[in-house]
């Protein structure tokens, strides 16, 4: 005999109903009976088989063909609708619900039981769920205000997990039970069929595992009971409440987004109906807390997307700050980690990796990176169970239990990963998961199939080598981040084509300029150079012939600074002539040119500057160029904080492996940040600073400079309270 799988059982075609309700099933083409219940012959009466009869030809129907709503179906307004109301029929009362579903009218009776006053007694239960704001709290509100409409002695909240797997997260209950609170289910408990159908049906009742189902007698096979609420039940589901010692369940599907969420479980250990109304009535409790919770988490999730945005929005704003994509997602690695909420970040770029947290080491995660490559993982990889999976096969290590990843370029092998440690665990099962293969009678049909577990005792399961899985907002946070990078690599993609475009433009232009600067030199030498000398000629006379002391001190001092100017511009000829390579570095002790730029700038801005002097280390280059950055960076020092209620600026240097940084501070203007990639260029002004004399030549001769050095010039700066330059020299 052929074993019939759990997930292979056919659970929506029956062939029977329970035994508390009638079914009436009418053609929608002709009006004729279709099928119906065995038992429906105990209301009406008849004697022979009515299949193919018209309903309305059969007089002890008549009370069902003047009913309103079977009036109302017939027309073909009320499609997969169910519209229940009351009909009385012998002088019973019965509920009676009719919708139409795959040509079919389906008639469904079952006898009024709930008092009148029980549905308005417990409608105010349900009121309860309306003010109910907090998540977890309108669960717990839930299972009691079902509670006490039905009269259940355990009533539990069952949340499915991503894996189909369900908790129990909420739980009201006779104070003698022992409780199910966050005990977890497997998957086969509520099989993919059945999730299926209560996706279909959100509502379903088995009063009492012991009756007998009702056979459906119908000339066509299999008729679909999806929509039904008397459908029997599949005898492994009643073997499975038997096996927990529940002799009558309830069932409500919890929606959110469309999709089943949980179930609202209903267990009692005596058989039990309840009442058409009163399941209603659970139904649109539940319906409300569902939409609650919705709101609730809608809520959070608005709040949480707003503080996303904003964390992504500054990492952006820190990723444009460089002047390269590699260089910005290495530099901002750490922070990029920090948003992450990860235990550890790795980039591998260009072949290169950066790593930060708690991360395997580079050999290793070139390894993962190699086998992601493989795979074919063209959009994001998220796994939590990773190392159990791949631990022999790639030689993993705790620190990759669980790993996500995106790739940057595929085709580079360019990617991100996230990793997360070892999470242990202990999950507590409502009985072992194993199953034993039996016989079971599935409606006067033996079949060979797996039989539910005998036990439901609590069975604690250890979990490890798994990290803590990847929830909905931590695969959202992640893909945010991956949404800045691109974009961001974007942002320098387009830079960069910008930058061709104007390559050989800008190069043509160089040349003439650099011309020009060459004849300019050389006029400026040869203009400046008589008028000096005359001056120089009439200041020696000047002293010859005075003897007043202090004049002759002033006339010796203009002496020198007509000497000073002179080598300047012998100098400025000479190297606008030189190639780099022609240039006479040698090692130079700035001390004196410093000093001699801080007299002279106080002098010029404000007295009373205060400028401290640190230490002062040699640095590699050429006089006259070295003259000129310190002239251009301290004399900006001291004139933007001159202004300052107690102006500050302070020189200092120190040595880092083969160079000399020097650190200009001053307590000045600063400059705007919208300014920051401006700063260097030729003619180019901050928009705080039109107050202050310049034109914005300075800072392009200072970076050119220190190119031409081999060196560099950074500098950082906050808008009211200073800038920083950073001059980095060769030491040797």
């Amino acid at each position: 005999m052929e074993l019939t799988q759990c997930h292979n059982i056919v659970i929506n075609t029956p062939g029977y109903i329970q035994n508390f309700g009638y079914l009436l099933g009418i053609n929608t083409q002709n009006l004729s009976i279709a099928f119906y219940s065995q038992n429906l012959a105990d209301i009406f009466g008849f004697n022979s088989n009515i299949i193919n009869q018209s309903l309305n030809s059969i007089n002890c129907f008549n009370s069902i063909a003047e009913h309103p709503l079977y009036r109302e179906a017939i027309t073909g307004h009320s499609d997969k609708v169910k519209n229940s109301g009351r009909i009385t029929l012998n002088h019973q009362e019965y509920h009676i619900v009719v919708y139409t579903y795959d040509h079919f009218l389906y008639i469904e009776l079952e006898q009024v039981i709930l008092a009148d006053n029980a549905e308005q007694k417990a409608l105010k239960n349900v009121k309860n769920l309306i003010s109910t704001k907090d998540g977890n709290q309108i669960w717990n509100t839930l299972v009691k205000d079902i509670a006490n409409i039905t009269g259940y002695e355990r009533v539990m909240i069952y949340k499915f997990n991503a894996d189909a797997t369900g908790r129990v997260i909420a739980e009201e209950k006779n104070t003698d039970l022992e409780s199910f609170l966050n005990v977890h289910y497997p998957e086969s408990d509520i099989p993919k069929q059945a999730r299926q159908l209560y996706l279909k049906n959100y509502k379903r009742i088995i009063s009492d595992v012991e009756s007998q189902p009702v056979p459906i007698i119908s000339a066509i096979p299999d008729i679909d009971l999806s929509l039904s609420g008397i459908r029997a039940i599949s005898p492994v589901h009643l073997q499975y409440l038997k096996n927990g010692r529940i002799a009558s369940s309830f069932s409500i599907s919890i929606i959110i987004n469309n999709e089943l969420w949980g179930m609202v479980t209903c267990h009692h250990s005596t058989a039990r109906h309840i009442d058409l109304d009163g399941r209603i009535l659970s139904e649109i409790a539940t319906f409300i807390a569902a939409n609650s919770y919705s709101s609730y988490k809608a809520s959070l999730a608005l709040s949480y997307d707003k503080q996303l945005s904003k964390s992504c929005f500054e990492l952006k704003l820190q990723l444009l700050s460089k002047n390269n994509f590699k260089d910005s997602i290495f530099e901002h690695s750490a922070l990029i980690h920090m948003l992450s909420e990860t235990d550890g970040f790795a980039a591998l770029i260009d072949g290169q990796i950066i790593s930060i947290g708690d991360t395997p080491d580079n050999k290793l995660i070139s390894s993962i990176a190699h086998w992601l490559q493989s795979q074919s993982h063209k959009g994001f990889y998220f796994n939590h169970s990773f190392y159990n999976e791949f631990s022999t096969e790639l030689g993993l290590d705790k620190n990759c239990c669980g790993i996500a990843s995106c790739f940057l370029n595929e085709a580079q092998g360019d990617l991100m990963i996230w990793f997360r440690r070892e999470y242990k665990d202990h999950i507590n099962w409502a009985g072992r998961p194993e199953k034993e293969i039996a016989m079971l009678n599935f409606y006067k049909e033996e079949k060979l199939t797996y039989s539910p577990r005998q036990s439901f005792a609590i069975y604690c399961e250890e979990v490890v080598n798994k990290s803590r899985p990847w929830r909905k907002k931590d695969i959202q946070r992640l893909q945010k981040i991956k949404e800045v990078v691109d974009q961001t690599a974007q942002e320098f993609l387009y830079k960069t084509e910008r930058a061709n475009k104007d390559l050989n433009f800008l190069n043509e232009e160089l040349k003439r300029v650099n011309e020009e600067l060459d004849s300019y030199s050389h006029t400026i030498s040869h203009d400046l150079a008589t008028p000096l000398t005359v001056m120089k000629l009439n200041m020696q006379l000047m002293a010859k012939y005075n003897t007043d002391q202090p004049t002759i001190d002033k006339i010796h001092n203009v002496l020198n600074e007509i000497d000073n100017m002179s080598e300047m511009m012998n100098n400025v000829l000479r190297l606008s002539r030189l190639k780099h390579s022609e240039y006479n570095f040698q090692s130079i002790d700035p001390a004196d040119i410093i000093n001699k730029v801080c007299l002279d700038s106080k002098l010029t801005y404000n007295e009373d500057v205060e400028i401290h002097i640190g230490s002062i280390y040699p640095v590699i280059g050429e006089k006259s160029l070295i003259q000129q950055v310190f002239q251009n960076v301290i004399t900006n020092a001291v004139k933007y904080s001159s202004q300052k209620e107690t102006p500050q600026v302070s020189i200092r240097s120190a040595v880092e492996g083969d160079w000399i940084i020097y650190e200009i501070q001053d307590n000045g203007i600063g400059i705007p940040y919208e300014s920051k990639h401006d700063v260097f260029k030729v003619f180019n002004r901050m928009t705080n600073s039109k107050s202050f004399f310049g034109n914005g030549v300075g800072l392009s001769i200072v970076d050119n400079i220190m190119k031409k050095l081999g060196g560099s010039v950074d500098f950082e700066s906050v808008v009211d309270s200073g800038t920083t330059f950073y001059l980095k020299f060769p030491g040797s």
